[in-house]
């Protein structure tokens, strides 16, 4: 691999923002000093100072609890969609629930029985239960409905439409609970270990063969998206005008993914350690553009996320670090270093149980509580 095409990313250090790991920066050819010219430096020593002030300037996170209004412990955090988080307090059949919006807007929500999973949409929410997904409104004057889907297992919303994955169907529905289509996982993907049917049941039944996606993410304005199934193998799903839907196996031994700017990143594991693998996402395809290493066996890295300036990982110890994705912008670059570099320092001392994107920062949840977290810079 060329260096060039190495120069993927950089720990965006603490109070330095110095490059470290897979980095080509030492690559480059220093540049010659400009020789002494004296009248000029001497005649301007004012300007030259005021320069060095700004630009000197410091880069500082901000973290802030979401307050909601409960003083039940928290119990789960449901969904990390762009249009919000749903956050479940209290005890088993007891719940308070609330989803908040990237605006900070907070708004209580009715919760079913016997819920593991969720989705927020703009206006409503869907609640994954064993008898198919209730959709809840935060109109509080709508009725809550029930669409009868399928063993449902995980949701996610895209652009005014729930997808939500059973283990061998995806449902796409309406906010009004109705089912506009629904697509055969078995015939589309790839199935691991056998065929979509097992005729060797020990009673003698015909059983599907589980798909289990556990996460789906938009991969831009390409009408494409990322899965990623419990057992570690990601796809791309294309999905046209009409809804028509398909999918594409693209790698193996995936944990996550995320996307930052034109680019999707997936966190996978290799024989080594574990690793990033960059996609370029273009109109109707990706591409991959390099795989990285990471770190070694002795840290286990679980979620990957973005931020405006970024990209974050999650360890399985709750440590979380920022990464700086390449930027062909100088300006821009120097940019996000430096908001980088903020959101370091700022998470050297906490421990999270899970993090996901918050609008244009990211969210965390530590101690019980849940918190945004974002730069001042522009």
């Amino acid at each position: 691999m060329k260096a060039k095409d190495i120069a993927l990313l950089c720990t965006a250090a603490a109070g330095a923002g110095a490059a470290a790991g897979i980095a080509a920066a030492n690559n480059k050819t220093p540049k010659e000093k400009n020789p002494a010219r004296p009248d000029k430096s001497a005649s301007k020593p004012h300007d030259r100072s005021a320069k060095k002030s700004e630009s000197a300037k410091p880069v500082r996170a901000e973290i802030s609890e979401i307050c909601f209004n409960t003083e039940q412990p928290l119990k789960t955090v449901y969904s990390h969609s762009g249009a919000g988080v749903i956050a479940v307090f209290g005890e088993a059949g007891r719940h308070t629930v609330f989803k908040a919006d990237v605006n900070g807007n907070i708004t209580s929500l009715r919760c079913p029985v016997g819920v593991s999973g969720a989705a927020a949409g703009e206006d409503c929410a869907v609640f994954i239960t064993p008898r198919g997904g209730v959709f809840v409104y935060d109109d509080t004057e709508k009725e809550p409905v029930l669409c009868a889907l399928t063993a449902p297992e995980c949701g996610a919303y895209y652009e005014g439409k729930f997808y939500v994955f059973s283990d061998s169907l995806l449902y796409i529905c309406s906010p009004d609970g109705e089912i506009e289509k629904t697509v055969s996982l078995g015939a589309m993907i790839e199935i691991a270990n056998g065929d979509i049917c097992d005729a060797e049941d020990s009673d003698s039944s015909f059983t599907a063969a589980r798909v289990s996606v556990k996460k789906l993410i938009p991969l831009g304005s390409s009408g494409l998206f990322a899965a990623v199934t419990d057992e570690g193998n990601s796809y791309i799903m294309h999905r046209d005008e009409d809804d028509f839907v398909s999918f594409e196996k693209t790698y193996e031994n995936i944990i996550d993914v995320c996307v930052f700017g034109s680019f999707a990143y997936y966190l996978c594991r290799l024989s080594t350690g574990y690793g990033i693998i960059k996609t370029e996402i273009k109109k109707r395809t990706c591409e991959t553009a390099g795989k990285y290493q990471l770190c070694g066996e002795d840290k286990v890295p679980v979620k990957i996320f973005s931020v405006s300036c970024g990209i974050g990982i999650l360890y399985s110890d709750g440590a979380v670090k920022f990464l700086l994705p390449e930027i062909s912008s100088e300006r821009a670059r120097e940019k996000a270093r430096k908001g980088l570099s903020a959101l370091n320092a700022s998470f050297g001392d906490i421990h999270a149980r899970d993090v996901f994107t918050f609008g244009d920062g990211c969210g965390f949840v530590s101690d019980g509580k849940i918190f945004t977290a974002r730069t001042d810079i522009g």
